[in-house]
């Protein structure tokens, strides 16, 4: 790992983007049992003596490592040994070209401007007039086409012919930018750690497969106890416990969504706090995608916790998290009219979506609400702080 020790020279818990903190994991588990069509990990890291502090609604920012697999491929089509030496243009600071690969540069996403490089040093006229093409103002939307089908990789062994300056070619990657997860501890029940919810992101292009770039880092590429991850905390301005303990709690999590519900969870009991709890969880199949069933069975048991699931792939008919909200429309409006807050975690594209509408239609049926006058109480719970989002 090219990032120095950071912990010595740094006031404890200052942490940040530019000076990150290098934990090690703890522990390493795999969520998903036998039969599951996905992987999900839980990832305990080591934050002991740092003085990092968090709070249960905070996300940790992951700064990641790329794929060997991948930077070797480039280095090969670069026709490079990677020990080469470049200046990185945003830190002027030097670099192997196999380490600013592998720690500094985005290598999935292609641009005009990398596009222009090997324009500049193609020599085979065929290859220079479909480049040429492809950069006409006139040619702007197949352009976008290109580069949204295509990555670095491809381009360089499309026109493997060229040799390029790899300082120049270097100079044209985007950054590799930081991942942020909810973290789904609260630090009252694990003071010396800090834990995430991570799938594993997997999919195909050119007839290879590849990885998300820091699920892959934390759950296949990182080592238990050896490995660096630099991190950081990203605070939360709006998606937060309420500073009332007695206040209810109405929580919407399905898949890696849980995350923060189980941090609040904690946070809830060490808090002994008196406020009625009621999760929303869904998942692919109960059998082998259910995330941490024994601590959400025994809060339910307990009565410590409200428990609703959706599997979806349990039964003929889909069913997701929004549906068992539709069921239990009566009690959720009560709750909602008794003063709980409403939070919600996820997939911002489909599911906060369809859970915004469950909600409308909920108060519409259960407090006989004009459709209009439905969407303007939950713009009410909005302003009022009520309601509060986490989605991506």
């Amino acid at each position: 790992m090219i990032i120095s020790e950071s912990t010595p020279e740094k006031a404890l818990g200052t942490f940040s983007k530019a000076a990150p903190y290098l934990a090690k994991i703890s522990q390493k588990e795999l969520l998903t049992k036998p039969g599951s069509t996905k992987q999900t990990y839980h990832i305990s890291l080591d934050i002991r003596g740092s003085g990092i502090r968090y709070k249960p609604g905070d996300s940790i920012g992951v700064l990641p490592q790329n794929d060997p697999i991948l930077v070797q491929h480039l280095l090969n089509a670069l026709k490079a040994s990677g020990d080469e030496i470049i200046i990185d243009s945003r830190s002027g600071k030097e670099f192997s070209v196999r380490n600013f690969l592998t720690y500094k540069a985005n290598l999935a996403r292609l641009t005009s401007s990398f596009l222009k490089i090997v324009f500049e040093h193609e020599k085979l006229h065929e290859n220079k007039n479909k480049l040429s093409h492809l950069l006409q103002k006139e040619n702007k939307e197949q352009l976008m086409q290109y580069l949204t089908g295509h990555d670095p990789l491809d381009v360089l062994k499309e026109y493997h012919n060229t040799q390029l300056p790899l300082q120049d070619i270097c100079a044209q990657f985007g950054p590799l930018l930081p991942r942020f997860y909810s973290i789904s501890s609260s630090q009252s029940a694990h003071p010396e750690e800090v834990h995430l919810t991570v799938a594993l992101f997997t999919f195909s292009h050119s007839g290879e497969q590849r990885f998300g770039v820091a699920s892959h880092f934390l759950t296949q590429l990182a080592q238990e106890s050896t490995t660096h991850i630099p991190i950081y905390v990203q605070p939360s301005h709006s998606f937060f416990l309420p500073e009332d303990p007695d206040a209810s709690i109405i929580m919407v999590g399905p898949g890696t969504g849980v995350a923060p519900f189980r941090a609040f969870m904690q946070e809830r009991l060490s808090q002994k706090a008196p406020g009625k709890n009621w999760l929303f969880f869904g998942e692919r199949n109960r059998e082998s995608d259910y995330f941490y069933s024994e601590y959400f069975d025994e809060l339910s048991a307990c009565k410590n916790l409200r428990l609703d699931l959706a599997f979806s792939r349990d039964q003929a008919e889909k069913i997701y998290v929004q549906h068992r909200m539709l069921e239990q429309s009566k009690d959720l409006w009560q709750w909602l009219q008794e003063g709980a807050y409403f939070f919600i975690c996820g997939d911002a594209q489909r599911m906060a979506k369809d859970v915004d509408h469950a909600l409308l239609q909920i108060a519409q049926k259960e407090g006989g609400l004009s459709e209009e006058e439905a969407k303007a109480y939950l713009k009410s719970l909005r302003v009022e702080k009520r309601y509060r989002a986490d989605v991506y």
